[in-house]
């Protein structure tokens, strides 16, 4: 095992044992004769390792399915209609708009 494999090894043995003694870092630490910054060091680099080290989750393929539209009798729906935002302007179209109008329109609003 290589000098660098050891060292991890040898501060995953003592994270366990700071994590499974219930005491805080500070008080590990004194016990233990190690500094609370090599201890958030090695919690750090642990969690790093881990971390890269953990799968990526199975994401499941988008798909999508067809809806059908149901008109019920005696319902009003409202027609169909496109809304059209330029700035703080609103355009809504409903169908059969004339194009001409509506290009006068944006030229209008736009500077």
């Amino acid at each position: 095992m290589k000098a660098k494999e050891q060292r991890r090894h040898d501060w995953n043995v003592h994270i366990a044992e700071f994590r499974a003694s219930d005491l805080t870092m500070k008080a590990w630490c004194a016990a233990n004769h190690y500094s609370v910054e090599q201890l958030k060091y090695w919690l750090y680099k642990s969690k790093r390792v881990s971390s890269s080290t953990t799968p990526e989750p199975k994401v499941s393929p988008v798909q999508f399915v067809q809806l059908a539209t149901v008109n019920l009798p005696g319902i009003a729906y409202p027609a169909p209609s496109l809304i059209v935002r330029i700035g703080l302007a609103c355009i809504e179209l409903h169908s059969g708009f004339d194009p001409k109008l509506l290009r006068d329109v944006v030229h209008a609003l736009t500077p």
